[in-house]
């Protein structure tokens, strides 16, 4: 079940990683690395205020739902009402925030910033029922609700751009739209297939609230730890300074697409296995083979780096090189440590994998304080691979307490994992092995 749920998170996430490229060139070749800072600036903050305001409810849809699918009916009623109570709430603190949280920006990108935010009670409720459709193991499903999103953004870019109309403004109103699509489709995928009565429970809320609670410090961290420097240069950088780091990070996500799907299957999978040993040994399978992918992946792009920046983006960009350099360094320590985090959450210990991220987000606000001023978006990138490298090393040893392993045995090289890599089917069955151990 593993195996094939990985192949289907694997295949989403690389569509949407291409997706999200082409976006990103036409971005860059349209607006010039002023305009696509402006335009991070205005998409970035809604998904913080969403994130913020859900008290890890997220991550405790996902638990509960594997756990107890009889909890379904509950959990979804009551995630419509937590989004109209709460979302409406968020979303009036946020209009009042916002002025103060981008900066010194033009007065329209301040106006397109205050549009955007709109979408923060369409995101909590569209990250509510797709946790639902992942906790069910649906991952067909969640895979097209995320590719809708991505895809309505690179159908409506190409069109802007062939018509020399793509600007800010019309791609800030492009991802309204999809955002809007995504929502909808979402709540189309929940009632197929979970078939959920309108039955709200304050029981299954308290229930949802204390794993939520319990994780919710590391969902805030987590997301400082993966853009606290974005939220930092927001702050302090000029547009185009903000433009060639956002380049930067978009390219160092092409060496971290493997563990992202990883992460977001293990998690349930974990959850529903009732064997301990079987559960321990799919999650330290995954991190060597995560791992060992990451490394293969990142030295073809280590040593092209400048030739793909002046190629796709223009010799304008071709600046960023160290930068990107460093940040894929950055997302392979990511990589390791969000599997170790995945598996902690799904073994029941979120409290464990919160403790990680909040020493690693303590490390990347004090090299981030020291870093930015004298080195910029260098310092950037040197402070993520500092706060990562944190986050994997005490998430590691959570995982080795916890489960009475040795860090030898968790990490070792193994040749029974190679094998398992079945190339006759263009390398997609590389957590093959997981699916016949259940």
């Amino acid at each position: 079940m593993l195996g094939r749920n990985i192949k289907v998170v694997f295949s989403t996430n690389f569509l949407m990683l291409s997706s999200g490229v082409v976006t990103s060139l036409l971005s860059a070749w349209a607006l010039g690395p002023a305009g696509r800072g402006d335009l991070m600036v205005v998409l970035m903050w809604p998904a913080i205020f969403s994130m913020t305001a859900q008290f890890g409810l997220p991550q405790a849809y996902r638990y509960w739902t594997a756990k107890r699918p009889e909890c379904v009916n509950g959990l979804y009623s009551n995630a419509i009402v937590f989004t109209l109570v709460v979302g409406l709430l968020t979303l009036a603190v946020a209009q009042l925030l916002i002025p103060h949280m981008i900066g010194h920006r033009s007065p329209e990108v301040l106006r397109l910033s205050r549009v955007y935010l709109l979408t923060i009670p369409f995101l909590m409720l569209t990250d509510l029922t797709r946790s639902l459709l992942e906790g069910a193991r649906n991952f067909t499903w969640v895979g097209i609700l995320r590719l809708i999103l991505f895809g309505v953004q690179l159908v409506s870019y190409i069109g802007l751009w062939i018509a020399g109309r793509l600007t800010v403004e019309s791609a800030c109103y492009t991802m309204v739209a999809a955002v809007v699509a995504s929502l909808v489709l979402s709540l189309f995928a929940v009632w197929r297939e979970l078939k959920p009565n309108w039955a709200p429970k304050v029981a299954d809320l308290g229930m949802a609230l204390r794993y939520g609670v319990r994780d919710y410090a590391g969902v805030l961290t987590e997301f400082v730890n993966w853009r606290l420097d974005l939220i930092m240069l927001v702050g302090v950088a000029s547009s185009p300074a903000i433009g060639l780091y956002v380049v930067a990070l978009r390219l160092s996500d092409i060496t971290s697409v493997l563990a992202s799907s990883v992460c977001d299957a293990l998690m349930p999978e974990v959850a529903a296995t009732k064997e301990r040993d079987r559960a321990t040994l799919m999650l330290t399978r995954s991190l060597r083979l995560t791992t060992l992918a990451h490394v293969l992946a990142i030295i073809p792009l280590w040593i092209g780096a400048p030739y793909i920046l002046r190629f796709a983006y223009g010799a304008s960009f071709v600046e960023v090189t160290e930068v990107w350099r460093l940040l894929m360094f950055a997302s392979l320590v990511w990589s390791a440590g969000a599997v170790v985090i995945s598996g902690l959450n799904g073994l029941g210990h979120p409290g464990l994998s919160t403790i990680a991220r909040i020493a690693a987000a303590c490390v990347m606000v004090v090299t981030l304080v020291a870093w930015l001023p004298t080195r910029g978006i260098e310092g950037a990138a040197l402070a993520n691979i500092a706060g990562y490298s944190v986050m994997f090393v005490v998430a590691l040893l959570c995982l080795l307490w916890r489960r009475k392993i040795g860090f030898w045995e968790c990490v070792r090289p193994r040749w029974e994992d190679i094998p398992r890599i079945r190339m006759d089917r263009l390398g997609w069955d590389l957590f093959s092995s997981h699916s016949a151990e259940g």
